[in-house]
């Protein structure tokens, strides 16, 4: 009889501790339902357009110095100095430099931790309030341990930020490539603008000589009485108009050479130095035959969304681990005495040895919410770093486009404007033999004058926009860049929270 009611309590045991079990379990919190939504654009299946496939596929990809193609050695000179020296450049590779540290700290996470302490301390103990010994006595308090502490990390939690953590160091580097491509464009940019000015100046110059000549054509013929004096005003008042253009153009020039200064981290007086540079020969349309399967390895910001995206996986990992069980490995050992007696070595005594060894492990139970709030954040983060890379992806297809269409445009628009000008200086030739002889009115060559001198600034500036539109090319290109940042665990963030 006592047989069986020991078996009835084992068997009650068992059951209270069964329903226990399943109630803990059954009350652990659980991501259920939380999933992220957004997923990868594939480039190579984006629709180029029309005007991506029929511009010319025989060109590689832009080189790291694509500006070398000018073969001008002071914009050389430029671009590496810029490189070198420009502040902002240097801002952004610090961020690279704390990005780095901030992934050895996160790894040193996946490693034991021991820490060593001690106190020596010369302490009285009150006899009111503590029992004798030590109580009434003044006696050496001294104490020395080390703990050790070891999260076994049985889900990967601390696997997932190390990782996320490189994924940041990586993006930062790419931020910080597409900051220095972006410098490059900078550079060259200003550096076509300069060019520009230089060859306005020279257009504004010599008409401004015409129409001096022109003045004093017309103040002759006023005072041999062949002409009025509405001819001579009109010819000054021309001639003060051109003399303003050069004005204007001066301080274009100016301020262009102190935006060069500034861009590769120099003075103002740096820009004093430079030499009159020449707009590069006309430039043609031709894109990587690869384009725009390969555009993800070769644009900084396209691959640091990219990296961006594989960190917020490793969030969503991390986060998803921390619905499970965590187990720490724990040791400890150490010296202490207190005792009333002995000096102040008396703590380095066989006596005075503790030591502990185990395991410490936690089950997450009721939060109120906090851990499922956590898996959201990181899953929403995840969502809005897979759509911004593919916003990055379709904005650079478009920049390209947007480049390659321009630069078609403007070879046509050259072709006309050259047309045009030609006509124009037949036209203004014609209207000056005429005045000169005295058969047309001044009034017909002030006409074909600006006709004429129309015609010059949009051949310089279509030339000059052209040389702009090829650098924009270059950057939306790549600049040179040549990484990848396809990662076959990007996902696996993503499959965790599925």
């Amino acid at each position: 009889m006592r047989a069986r009611a020991g078996q009835a309590v084992d068997v009650l045991r068992l059951s209270v501790a069964s329903c226990i079990t399943v109630t803990l379990l059954g009350g652990c919190i659980s991501g259920a339902g939380i999933k992220p939504e957004a997923s990868f654009v594939d480039p190579a299946t984006i629709d180029s357009g029309k005007a991506l496939r029929e511009a010319g596929r025989d060109a590689n990809w832009p080189t790291s110095e694509w500006w070398k193609a000018w073969r001008d050695p002071q914009l050389d000179r430029l671009v590496a100095r810029a490189v070198a020296g420009n502040p902002t450049l240097a801002i952004v590779r610090s961020r690279v430099t704390a990005a780095i540290w901030e992934a050895r700290a996160l790894r040193a996470d996946l490693f034991p931790d021991v820490e060593g302490t001690a106190a020596l301390a010369r302490t009285r103990f009150p006899r009111y309030a503590t029992p004798s010994p030590p109580g009434g006595t003044t006696v050496w308090d001294n104490s020395a341990a080390v703990a050790l502490s070891y999260d076994l990390d049985l889900w990967g939690r601390n696997r997932a930020v190390e990782k996320g953590a490189l994924d940041a160091v990586r993006a930062s580097a790419a931020d910080a490539q597409f900051a220095k491509v972006e410098l490059q464009v900078a550079v060259a940019r200003t550096y076509t603008q300069l060019a520009l000015q230089y060859v306005l100046l020279d257009i504004y110059q010599s008409v401004n000589e015409e129409e001096r000549r022109n003045l004093d054509v017309a103040t002759q013929r006023r005072k041999a009485g062949i002409a009025g004096d509405i001819d001579a005003s009109q010819a000054r008042a021309q001639y003060q108009a051109g003399m303003t253009d050069i004005v204007r153009t001066r301080y274009q020039i100016a301020a262009a050479r102190l935006q060069i200064a500034y861009l590769v981290g120099e003075g103002p007086g740096f820009g004093d130095t430079l030499t009159r540079p020449a707009l590069p020969r006309d430039v043609g349309v031709a894109l990587p035959s690869s384009l725009p399967a390969e555009i993800l390895g070769h644009r900084a910001d396209v691959v640091a969304q990219r990296w961006r995206a594989a960190e917020a996986a490793k969030k969503v990992e991390a986060a998803h681990a921390d619905f499970y069980p965590n187990i720490n490995l724990v040791a400890s050992a150490s010296l202490a005495s207190v005792a009333p007696f002995g000096g102040f070595f008396n703590f380095l005594n066989s006596d005075a040895i503790g030591h502990s060894v185990g395991l410490a492990g936690s089950l997450p139970i009721f939060d109120a919410g906090r851990r499922r709030g956590r898996y959201g954040v990181a899953t929403a983060e995840y969502d809005d770093a897979v759509l911004k890379y593919n916003d990055t992806v379709l904005s650079a297809m478009q920049s390209v486009a947007q480049q390659v269409t321009l630069l078609q445009s403007l070879e046509e628009q050259q072709g006309a404007a050259q047309a045009a000008l030609q006509s124009a200086k037949r036209a203004y030739d014609l209207a000056d033999l005429g005045y000169r002889g005295g058969i047309t009115e001044y009034l017909d060559v002030l006409v074909a004058q600006k006709v004429m001198l129309q015609q010059e600034r949009d051949v310089a500036l279509i030339r000059a926009q052209r040389v702009d539109t090829w650098v924009l090319l270059m950057r939306d290109l790549g600049g040179g860049v040549d990484v990848d940042a396809r990662d076959s665990g990007i996902s696996k963030g993503e499959d965790h929270a599925r």
